[in-house]
Parts: structure tokens; C-alpha cells; sequence
């Protein structure tokens, strides 16, 4: 073999070492790029929000609390009104509903229970009622009562009330009922008010059925 051929093959595996060393060095060198690029981004994302902006959302996050604790606070006022609104209507006393402690529906109130949709309103969406209820905690049966006619007010835009809304919409300001106690047609006034008298009355014995341990302690 030539002194020629000897060097030829030296540079070659020359090469081919360099070669390998330089894909190790340059791997290497651009993983730890990638890896300071990583960190960097950790560390930006770690610092979010910047201090610039903290105070601003900080300002805005006490402003919606503001704004929804008047929601919150003008939604009960709504509420209790209406069920001081409801209560005054003496009219539906002993024709829709009796006193009975606890109030009870009359047998004419339960056709219009039934013919209005709000009996269906209730039963469809009884799980969603039952759990606004127990958000509350009423401890004894006034209060499920109570608490049950500012659930189901405060809840007016809600879907469950579309099918009660119209009903109520299509049909005249009085309708004739036939009371099935005695056979006599009545006149029956509608209004929300009336019907949420008569939903709070069965979404409270759904409430009890469900919560005996407060019938209990009675």
C-alpha cells in the first residue's frame, strides 16, 4: 500500500470522526437552544399577568363583583315583591288554593295546574328546582314553601316557564273552569302570579317528599 493510499484512508476516517463530532456538538447546541427558548416561554407564562395589567384586572375583577352582587341583590327585591304581589291576591284563595296548613290545591286549582303546563314545567325540570332549593337549605317546611316561590320567580326567564308564558299569552284574561267537586263552571283569572302560587305549592311537596328529615322535625 503507497504512502498515498495510507493518508487517503486516514482523512477519510478523519472525516467521517469530525463528521460525527460536529452532528453530537451541533444536536448538542440546538437542544439547548430549544431548551432556553422553553424556559423562557415557562417564564413568561409563569409571570402572566404582567404587573402592567395586574392592577387593571384586579380593578375590573372588584367591578363585576360590584355589578353582580347588585344583580344578585336586585333579583331578590324582584322576588320578594312578587310574592308579596302574589299573597295580596286574595281572589285565589279557597278557589285555587285553601289553607289547610300547609296550603293545599283545590281540586278546580289542580285543572288549572294541569291545563296551564306548569305541572309539566315542574315535573321536567324537578331535579334543576330541587337543586336551587337545596342551595338555599330551608330548614323547615314554611321556609321550603317560602323559598320555593323565590326559586321558581327568580327563575322567570328560565325555558321551563315557555310553555306556562304561553298559555298564559294566548288565552283570555278570564277562562271557564269546570271544578270537578261539584260539577259548576268557574271563572278563573290567569296571571303568572297565580300559577307560581300554584307550582310553589307542588314543587314544595316534591322538596319535602325528597327531604323527610324535615317534616321530621317538626
Amino acid at each position: 500500500m503507497s504512502i498515498i493510499e495510507i493518508i487517503g484512508i486516514i482523512v477519510g476516517i478523519s472525516a467521517t470522526v469530525l463528521t460525527g463530532i460536529y452532528f453530537i456538538i451541533n444536536k448538542a447546541v440546538n437542544s439547548g437552544v430549544k431548551e432556553h427558548r422553553l424556559n423562557k416561554v415557562e417564564e413568561k407564562l409563569n409571570k402572566l399577568p404582567c404587573d402592567v395589567h395586574h392592577d387593571d384586572i384586579s380593578q375590573h375583577k372588584v367591578k363585576y363583583d360590584e355589578i353582580n352582587r347588585t344583580v344578585m341583590s336586585t333579583n331578590e327585591m324582584v322576588s320578594e315583591i312578587s310574592k308579596w304581589v302574589m299573597k295580596m291576591d286574595n281572589g285565589m284563595i279557597d278557589t285555587l288554593a285553601k289553607k289547610a296548613s300547609p296550603l293545599k290545591m283545590t281540586p278546580i286549582g289542580e285543572v288549572l295546574f294541569e291545563k296551564s303546563f306548569s305541572k309539566k314545567a315542574i315535573d321536567e325540570n324537578i331535579d334543576f328546582l330541587i337543586e336551587e332549593l337545596e342551595k338555599i337549605a330551608p330548614k323547615t317546611a314554611f321556609d321550603v314553601e317560602d323559598q320555593a316561590y323565590s326559586v321558581l320567580f327568580k327563575n322567570i326567564g328560565h325555558d321551563l316557564f315557555n310553555e306556562v308564558k304561553n298559555f298564559i299569552y294566548y288565552s283570555p284574561e278570564t277562562i271557564e273552569l269546570i271544578d270537578p267537586s261539584d260539577g259548576e263552571k268557574e271563572q278563573i283569572k290567569i296571571s303568572l302570579q297565580t300559577l307560581i302560587r300554584l307550582m310553589g305549592i307542588y314543587l314544595r311537596d316534591k322538596y319535602l317528599e325528597r327531604h323527610t328529615e324535615i317534616e321530621k322535625s317538626k
